[in-house]
């Protein structure tokens, strides 16, 4: 099997004599997006900056294909391309101009590979346009491209859809999907907006107040054992519903249930002598999964 992309073993960052990050460890597999999920100020643009090299771990490792980020900085950083929040530009400077400029920092960057990555991120058409007129999402493409000039085996991106309209939010998600697909690269993305990460990731980490909470596939966060599902009945009265987590609502009633249990609750109106006009399960969110992970909240009447 091979060796896990990017590991981190028991990073912790102190500032301050405060514990920002504390005990973090995770592995990221080649070719998934790996989502990094929190609120504003759960530590994961500390988390991503050490990644990155832009600040120093108090204690642990991070390891990029198997390189030590603080003893084989070089090497390891090689590895990944990056934007952390907005990219920068040269706004003055044509998109070709300013991929250019960077191309010059790393040895063996051809012409032919500015092309293919212009090509990849759908900029052939306004490439020789200075930045300046680019809107917010075009930028965004364009960093995506100067961050793959070097054809990294990791991708970090730090909010990456901030600030962008549905249109240029949808862009960022299939390129990411192209370049897991396409390239076999692994994708970090940090981020707070729970509704994105349900469909750009494979796997999130959700970290509150600098620690791991939960690490798990998107699919089993919204499709676990146990969820809501719609039954629409008349009850006089909710007795019948003693000790099951249920919510009224219009129509009738939400109530949790194991799959199996299903059959088992239908049986009981019936023998209750209650009708039930429709019974549908309730998808549940990645934000409903969130709020149950980090607070332990369940819903009850």
């Amino acid at each position: 099997m091979a060796s896990p992309v990017v590991q981190l073993n028991h990073v912790t960052k102190v500032i301050k004599g405060k514990k920002i990050i504390d005990d973090l460890s995770f592995t990221i597999e080649e070719g998934e997006v790996f989502g990094f999920l929190g609120p504003n100020g759960a530590g994961k643009t500390t988390t991503i900056r050490m990644m990155v090299g832009l600040m120093g771990i108090t204690s642990g490792e991070i390891l990029i294909c198997g390189k030590n980020v603080e003893k084989e900085f070089e090497e390891a950083l090689m590895n990944i391309g990056g934007i952390v929040e907005n990219p920068e530009m040269y706004k003055f400077l044509t998109g070709y101009q300013n991929l250019m400029q960077y191309a010059r920092m790393i040895k063996g960057i051809s012409k032919h590979k500015i092309d293919e990555v212009v090509e990849f991120v759908g900029l052939k058409e306004r490439i020789h346009d200075k930045v300046k007129t680019y809107s917010l999402g075009m930028r965004q493409r364009l960093g995506l491209a100067q961050s793959l000039l070097h054809d990294p085996k990791v991708m970090i991106l730090d909010e990456p859809t901030n600030g962008l309209d549905p249109a240029g939010i949808r862009e960022i998600r299939d390129h990411l999907k192209k370049l897991t697909k396409e390239k076999g690269m692994s994708v970090i993305v940090s981020s707070h907006l729970l509704s994105e990460m349900e469909m750009m990731c494979d796997r999130i980490a959700i970290i509150q107040n600098g620690k791991l909470v939960d690490i798990q596939k998107v699919h089993d966060y919204v499709n676990d054992t146990k969820q809501k599902y719609f039954f629409e009945v008349n009850l006089e009265n909710d007795g019948i519903l003693e000790n099951i987590p249920y919510e009224r609502v219009d129509k009738g009633y939400e109530i949790e249930l194991e799959k199996e249990d299903v059959p088992k609750m239908i049986q009981k109106f019936i023998e209750a002598g209650i009708a039930i006009y429709e019974v549908k399960p309730i998808a549940k969110s990645l934000e409903d999964r969130f709020i149950e992970v980090t607070t332990g909240g369940e819903k009850h009447a």
